[in-house]
């Protein structure tokens, strides 16, 4: 998600560090094991599968977090009290204008449980009220309770690490008060403090007595994580729960299964992740929770990257655009942190929203711009999602000369479908993709050979601005050691790519098979391409896998059949990895049409999300080039 860094931003990232990565052609229908999930057509938000569904389409979180009422308000202190001040239909009527489509309220804890002396019936109103006003606004919302000192008890820094009798009761309460709205998700707690090992997620799912702190006696009973499931279902709500993550809501490693007793073949529960760190990279984060977003829904509900927020470092720029990029490619939904907090996503209660011009730590400057541009090129191409095919929004594929030829015959399709962050422009830096009108597409470089791509890379060749880099082997032009140990060469791709911050796409040609089969016949490369686990190699080490099927597109029926084997074995080896599919347009009398296209890319089905548009034509492309019409037709242009 991000409006591309701008060339000097990125420049001065570059100096400091290596490579940064930009939005990653995104999951355009999705994570769920990528068969035959049915669109939902319940109202509200529901889950099915890995996703989320907002009123029967796909749903990926655009959000932005408000503080003001995470107390009662003669608790507030310190920023809290001007946040709290402020709030109103104004500031909802920002986020709606920065194209946000959900928003999370924080709430205390101890403003909302009658045993403790900061509750308050007003407190309750207040939070009503303010729900209403969002879902009037067409906001989903996501109430998160809170227990740290910010929710009212200056001494609740000493507060459970896991839930207590006072959150049982809170959600009790909540339950019964919101049921009738499945807009609205339940946060059941923030930032659960134990680590992610094998005692700290029996104490998150059981509960029980827990020893913190440093000073004697610094003990609490927990509830567990299935107890306040069982009793919000208890009370009647379906709402959509999100379960916090451990180690401060960091990490999903290891984590044990819920039960919903309401929903127990399709569980209506989500996982929350905050503030990933933005040191660690891709190979990390699909650790911590990438891998884990192929089985359930994964939410980042708090993040922001400011000069003033902890952890700044001169890198945090180029590191904030990679991480979004790894977020939209797994289709992880995000919370910008905080609308109503000046110097967060916002420099002050005009709500303009901060940037990274001239990023300095400890000086006020931050992700806002880059989220908010995202989120409009987001909320654009979400209306085509169903023109495409797809369950959700497609990704897109396409040369810097493809893009130009595209750009100047049908502006229109071509601007709606390529500037997103799910799109990628290969050959260009976020120079190119500026001057092209696309600046949210993700600049991309490609490579036949991987020694020379590790070199490139390790060299700080590539264009500045580039977050993702393809490996595209081919017969005859790849060396062959690495045409006939695929996996060994892909592995190495990876490493070097994602220690530099970059994203990697892997798309082996179907005529790699040639280096271990010469005389092999066009017709049976497909079957050799599957035995030797071509698919699997690339994909198990890439973040993006595109299958270049484009040689058989003449003939649908098969086209679909290897397409859909290919991503099955992609799937087996990398669940969570994105996968595309490659069509060829051109000229001529054996020129594929559109129809055909439409027909190869139907078959696919939700094998794949997006496409790649293999046209370099560097001139205008005809007016009925397949291609053309392929993407004036998902664009509702023809």
């Amino acid at each position: 998600m991000g409006a591309r860094l701008s060339p000097l931003v990125v420049a001065l990232a570059a100096a400091v560090t290596l490579f940064v990565t930009l939005p990653s052609a995104a999951l355009a229908h999705a994570r769920a094991p990528r068969a035959t999930v049915a669109p939902s057509s319940s109202p509200g938000i529901s889950v099915q599968g890995n996703r989320l569904y907002a009123d029967g389409s796909p749903f990926v979180t655009r959000g932005v977090q408000i503080v003001g009422l995470v107390a009662p308000q003669a608790y507030l202190w310190g920023k809290y009290i001007a946040a709290g001040q402020h709030f109103g239909t104004a500031e909802l009527q920002a986020a709606v204008a920065n194209h946000a489509n959900l928003v999370r309220f924080q709430v205390s804890e101890y403003g909302l449980d009658p045993s403790n002396p900061e509750y308050t019936p007003d407190y309750i109103s207040s939070i009503q009220n303010a729900v209403e006003m969002a879902r009037s606004l067409g906001l989903y919302v996501i109430i998160s309770l809170q227990s740290e000192s910010a929710a009212g008890q200056i001494a609740a820094n000493n507060r459970c690490p896991l839930p207590d009798a006072g959150a049982l009761t809170d959600w009790t309460q909540l339950a019964s008060l919101f049921a009738g709205d499945t807009g609205i998700m339940f946060e059941l707690y923030n930032e659960p403090g134990p680590s992610a090992t094998a005692a700290g997620w029996s104490e998150w799912l059981n509960g029980g007595n827990l020893v913190y702190g440093k000073q004697i006696g610094d003990s609490c009973t927990a509830v567990g994580m299935q107890q306040l499931v069982d009793q919000i279902r208890a009370e009647g709500a379906d709402n959509v729960i999100i379960v916090p993550a451990l180690g401060g809501e960091t990490n999903l490693a290891g984590i044990p299964t819920l039960n919903d007793p309401a929903n127990p073949s399709d569980p209506q529960l989500a996982y929350g992740i905050h503030y990933p760190n933005l040191t660690i990279g891709v190979t990390a984060w699909d650790q911590a929770f990438g891998n884990f977003s192929a089985k359930a829904p994964v939410i980042v509900t708090e993040w922001d990257a400011a000069g003033i927020t902890g952890g700044c470092t001169p890198n945090t720029p180029a590191q904030s655009v990679e991480l979004l990029t790894y977020l939209a490619s797994k289709r992880i939904g995000i919370v910008g942190f905080a609308l109503d907090l000046p110097g967060t996503i916002v420099q002050d209660y005009t709500y303009a929203p901060t940037t990274f011009a001239d990023f300095a730590c400890g000086v006020q400057g931050g992700p806002g711009q880059v989220l908010f541009d995202d989120y409009a090129a987001e909320a654009r191409v979400q209306a085509t999602a169903p023109l495409e095919g797809l369950d959700g929004a497609a990704s897109w594929m396409v040369s810097e000369n493809g893009a130009k030829g595209f750009l100047a015959a049908a502006p229109a399709a071509a601007q709606l479908l390529f500037n997103t962050p799910y799109s990628f422009v290969t050959g260009t830096g976020v120079a190119d993709t500026t001057q092209l009108g696309v600046p949210n597409a993700v600049p991309t470089a490609t490579f036949t050979n991987e020694a020379r791509l590790a070199a490139a890379v390790n060299a700080n060749q590539l264009p500045p601005g580039t977050v993702a880099v393809q490996y595209a082997p081919s017969s005859p032009v790849t060396p062959r050691n690495q045409l006939t140990d695929p996996v060994n060469a892909f592995q190495q791709a990876s490493l070097v790519t994602h220690a530099h911050g970059l994203l990697l796409i892997g798309a082996p040609s179907l005529n790699v098979v040639r280096a271990t089969a010469p005389h092999l016949e066009v017709v049976k490369r497909t079957s050799r391409f599957l035995q030797r686990k071509i698919a699997a190699a690339a994909a198990r080490y890439s973040d993006v896998y595109v299958i270049q099927a484009q040689t058989l597109e003449q003939t649908p029926s098969r086209f679909s059949a290897f397409v859909r084997q290919a991503a099955a074995q992609a799937v087996n080896a990398h669940g969570s990895v994105e996968i595309l599919t490659e069509v060829r347009s051109g000229a001529g009398r054996s020129a594929p049409t559109t129809p055909m296209l439409e027909q190869d890319l139907s078959g696919a089905g939700s094998a794949v999300s997006g496409y790649v548009l293999s046209d370099s034509a560097s001139t205008q492309p005809a007016p009925g080039d397949a291609a053309l019409g392929l993407i004036n037709s998902y664009a509702g242009q023809g």
